[in-house]
C-alpha cells in the first residue's frame, strides 16, 4: 500500500492511498494468486481517531479476475492485510474498538461514548455489532470426587442441608462441593 496525500485540513483527516498494482492478489473463493486486472475502485473505510479527530481512508483497491477455471469467483476486490476485511467499511481497529465498547456498554451508552470518541454510530449499529460478537468458548470441567476426610473426635460440625428431591443443588462456579478451596481443574 502506498500512502498519496493526508489532508488534514478539515474536521476529518483524510487520508488516501492506493495498493501497489504490480503485486498479484489471492483470490477470496480459491486462493490462487491473480494479475489480472479487471478494475479499480475507491474504497472509503473509518479508521480510529486521530487526535481526537474522525480519520477516513479513502483506498484505490483492484478489482481482479480470478484465473483459476475450476473457482466459482469470477471477480474479487483484493484485500490489504490489517486494513481491510470483506464487506466492511471499518478497519479492524475500529472494528475492534466498536465490539469492545458494545460489549461493555450495549446501544445507547456505547453510542454515547463512541460519540466521546468522535466516532459517529447509532445506538443500532452499536447493538448489531454486539450482535454479530461470538459467544467464548463453553468448557465444561468436572472436579475430581472429594475424598473422605477425616475428623477429630469431638463434636460434630453442623450439617449441611440435603438436598430435597425434586430440587437441585447449585454451587459457585469455580469451587468444589463444600471445599472453600477454588477448582483449578
Amino acid at each position: 500500500m502506498v500512502v498519496t496525500s493526508v489532508d488534514a485540513s478539515g474536521p476529518v483527516v483524510v487520508v488516501q492511498a492506493r495498493t501497489r498494482s504490480r503485486n498479484p492478489a489471492s483470490c477470496t473463493g480459491c486462493g490462487m494468486a491473480s494479475e489480472w486486472v479487471h478494475s479499480r475502485y475507491v474504497r472509503q473505510l473509518a479508521d480510529a481517531t486521530v487526535g481526537g479527530r474522525p480519520v477516513r481512508i479513502e483506498l484505490g483497491v483492484r478489482r481482479l479476475y480470478c484465473e483459476n477455471p475450476t473457482c466459482a469467483k469470477v471477480t474479487f476486490a483484493e484485500q490489504v492485510p490489517g486494513l481491510t476485511v470483506r464487506y466492511q467499511r471499518r478497519t479492524p481497529l475500529l472494528q475492534q474498538l466498536v465490539e469492545a465498547v458494545g460489549v461493555v456498554l450495549a446501544g445507547r451508552g456505547g453510542a454515547r461514548m463512541l460519540s466521546i470518541l468522535n466516532i459517529a454510530l447509532s445506538r443500532s449499529t452499536v447493538l448489531s455489532q454486539l450482535m454479530r460478537v461470538p459467544f467464548p468458548p463453553l468448557t465444561v470441567t468436572a472436579c475430581p470426587p472429594r475424598s473422605p476426610r477425616l475428623r477429630p473426635p469431638g463434636p460434630s460440625p453442623p450439617k449441611q442441608g440435603k438436598p430435597m428431591p425434586g430440587r437441585l443443588r447449585v454451587r459457585l462456579a469455580g469451587t468444589r462441593g463444600g471445599c472453600s478451596k477454588p477448582c483449578t481443574h
